[in-house]
């Protein structure tokens, strides 16, 4: 009985096993350029995504946010990795140097930085661009997955 109860225990792994790799090869991140943002913030404003924010990134450490501000978007940043320290501060410079508002908090220990940027969908996506290109070093051929 021990060996009936075994091998159907081990069928239901497998089967679970099956289930998750399918889930995983069904789940594809949609990819865009930079030039293909605006679309994504339009979608995002009219409340056609799935949660209350976006973002992009295509190496990790340039995974930047977009959040609503009534009809216009301020940008974010969250430094979950030591190695997005040092990018964590440039955008604050950058922020300050182009003087939009900042708010730091902090959430569960990692820093997290909102830009008060409350700019238009074409404002954000030209702030978005050269942040990519002038901190992260992309350019417009960089593929960037969509966030969540």
């Amino acid at each position: 009985m021990n060996i009936f109860k075994s091998i159907i225990n081990n069928l239901k792994i497998i089967k679970a096993n099956q289930n998750i790799e399918k889930f995983e090869k069904d789940f594809v991140t949609k990819q865009i350029q930079i030039h293909q943002l605006p679309n994504e913030l339009k979608l995002f404003l009219e409340n056609k995504t799935e949660f209350d924010f976006i973002g992009i990134y295509s190496k990790g450490d340039d995974c930047i946010y977009f959040a609503k501000n009534g009809n216009n978007l301020n940008i974010e940043y969250e430094a979950v990795a030591k190695s997005q320290v040092p990018f964590y501060h440039k955008l604050k410079t950058f922020a300050l140097t182009n003087n939009f508002k900042i708010e730091e908090t902090a959430n569960e220990g990692i820093p997290y930085l909102k830009i008060k940027t409350n700019t238009s969908i074409e404002e954000t996506f030209l702030l978005a661009k050269k942040i990519q290109q002038d901190i992260f070093g992309n350019n417009d051929k960089t593929q960037y997955d969509i966030v969540p």
